[in-house]
């Protein structure tokens, strides 16, 4: 397929959005220059590569799960980040951001365009032990990045560590769960004034 130059550069227009658009979570929480969607998708991307090889409890495929990581966020370039709280507002959500990412990709030709949606609905979808490892480890860099923020100072980030759709996905992956647990005592023991010596 023969691509123009004009056509990429709508294309590579959609993907720096996502360096632009701040993650909406954190800014309802007073965290004005907090991540942008780029920067978690960066992280998701980064701890599936590191951690998808160290699954003793379920195998994975780091490939796949490394490329389902680097779509799960595409079509927030062109949808924005909508938050927690406001899911039940968007039924639809999903099939969207997924005609979002075919609108984005579409210049790129048929075959990269239906291999990205068939990974961007396995990830919604959860079907397939990549698709929720990614799932649970979008919940994990949550996390690592709510500790992060609570460490330089911020408050008003509990709801992040009381909340049991945070916590569900990673019960299938026992390693993550057992990290996430960890963080969250490390947390109960910053807030009660009992810091770790390391």
């Amino acid at each position: 397929m023969k691509m123009e130059s004009s056509q990429l550069d709508k294309v590579f227009h959609d993907f720096l959005t996502l360096k632009k658009l701040r993650r909406t979570g954190w800014q309802l929480r007073g965290i004005r220059n907090g991540e942008s969607i780029a920067d978690h998708c960066f992280g998701v991307v980064l701890l599936t590569y590191m951690l998808a090889g160290n699954m003793t409890s379920v195998q994975i495929n780091r490939e796949r799960a490394v490329a389902i990581a680097i779509i799960h966020e595409l079509g927030e370039s062109r949808v924005g980040d909508i938050p927690y709280t406001a899911l039940k507002y968007f039924p639809d959500k999903s099939e969207i951001e997924m005609q979002a990412v075919e609108d984005i990709l579409t210049p790129l030709g048929a075959a990269l365009t239906k291999e990205s949606l068939d990974l961007f609905k396995e990830f919604e979808e959860g079907g397939s032990a990549e698709a929720r490892f990614v799932k649970a480890i979008d919940k994990l860099d949550m996390l690592i990045t709510a500790a992060e923020y609570e460490k330089t100072g911020f408050a008003g980030l509990s709801d992040f560590w009381h909340n049991n759709a945070t916590f569900k996905p990673l019960e299938e992956f026992p390693e993550i769960a057992k990290y996430a647990e960890h963080l969250r005592l490390s947390r109960e023991r910053r807030v009660s004034g009992h810091h770790d010596q390391n």
